[in-house]
């Protein structure tokens, strides 16, 4: 079980470093090449993570033809990726790491710049990249798509929440409930019989211990709702929000679902009443409820965007001259779909090159980056439910 931590970039931050890559990128002169890596972390420890990293980058630069011969160079710049990681305390649970060296002819002129790390919150897929530019598909995806769900464990002893990415559970916050010792307390002092005193329990006792009960799991749930809301590291767009609470929550029910109403007013609300205290159960309970929901909801979202045809389009080239006009509200796309194309002053994308454009090899992640600039949703689906890779409901 993974945990997330305080420490890792927030969306804003990693804007900011978009920013900056961009940047160095119009810079670069003819002799220089910029790497970008990303590594996930996840089961794996950081010596054994050092040496993998370590081995993608001599691998990948010997199998380059025009870096091939410069094996000094390799080793330089693995040292420098390597030592970066062993002197970062946060690696989050993946990392993105960019880097700028020089390839001259002389070893004067072969240099290795400072090596950029950024430990991530959600995780990457393993790619390495050696060019004229930075990869940062990956960076603009992970900063710019939701999470899959939010999952909370509501039960009478704790509440334990949860971020579910890609199928995996990443602890925010367990919270114990405190509220228990300080009831009993009160009622053993104002309650119980002393043991001298010979007497038993009446019906009228047992209805003040519920009536106890049924306040500490209130004032509970309130103190849940309370962390549940200003808690930093809770994602803001998260597609689900999945409940799953113990019968001593019951008769709260309605009162869950306003809560998360409105915390994650845009989430698919999902409140199932089972008892899990196993997190390798709450995981597999989670992703069979987003395995089978989602896909339906894209459908349904899809069909009624197409039912507006004035209001619909499918097709990259119009998709992306859309998301250039700011008139994108909800966006479908596949993931697993790439689409070279060109970005013209580090937000305008284009399916052909335009006078100062760059090239990217996906177009994709840079649609989605537009989109939720302009406050637009995303909606992730696969090949049955689009085939083009990409379509769109437009505002107007």
């Amino acid at each position: 079980m993974e945990k997330l931590t305080p420490h890792t970039l927030r969306k804003a931050q990693m804007e900011k470093e978009l920013q900056r890559l961009l940047g160095v990128e119009t810079e670069i002169k003819s002799d220089s090449y910029l790497l970008s890596l990303y590594f996930p972390l996840e089961n794996i420890g950081r010596i054994e993570a050092e040496k993998h990293v370590r081995s993608l980058i001599l691998e990948t630069m010997r199998s380059d033809e025009k870096l091939a011969g410069l094996g000094k160079l390799h080793q330089k710049i693995a040292e420098a990726i390597v030592q970066k990681i062993g002197n970062t305390a946060d690696l989050g649970v993946g990392l993105a790491i960019f880097l700028q060296f020089s390839a001259g002819e002389s070893s004067r002129e072969q240099n290795v710049g400072e090596v950029n790390l950024l430990a991530l919150s959600r995780r990457p897929d393993r790619e390495i990249y050696v060019g004229k530019t930075f990869d940062l598909d990956q960076l603009i995806w992970l900063t710019n798509s939701t999470v899959e769900a939010l999952v909370l464990s509501l039960r009478r002893e704790e509440a334990a929440l949860y971020m579910l990415d890609r199928e995996k559970l990443f602890e925010i916050a367990v919270l114990k409930n405190e509220f228990i010792q300080e009831r009993e307390k009160e009622y053993l002092e104002g309650y119980s019989p002393s043991p001298s005193a010979g007497v038993v329990y009446h019906g009228s006792d047992s209805e003040k211990v519920e009536r106890l009960k049924s306040e500490e799991n209130r004032r509970f749930l309130q103190h849940v709702a309370s962390v549940f809301k200003e808690e930093e590291r809770t994602p803001r767009d998260s597609d689900f929000i999945i409940v799953f609470y113990s019968s001593s929550f019951g008769e709260f029910v309605e009162r869950i679902e306003d809560e998360v109403r409105l915390t994650l007013p845009s989430a698919h609300r999902v409140l199932v009443q089972k008892n899990i205290t196993q997190e390798k159960q709450l995981l597999s309970e989670s992703v069979k409820i987003v395995r089978e929901e989602k896909p339906e909801i894209a459908v349904e979202l899809l069909k009624k965007a197409r039912e507006n045809r004035d209001r619909y389009a499918q097709d990259w080239n119009d998709v992306a001259r859309m998301a250039n006009d700011r008139r994108i509200d909800t966006l479908f796309i596949n993931p697993l779909v790439r689409k070279r194309g060109y970005i013209l002053d580090k937000e305008l994308v284009y399916t052909k090159a335009v006078k100062d454009s760059r090239e990217v090899r996906n177009i994709g992640p840079w649609i989605v980056r537009s989109v939720t600039a302009s406050n637009g949703k995303i909606v992730v689906v696969n090949g049955e439910v689009l085939e083009s890779g990409i379509a769109a409901r437009l505002r107007y």
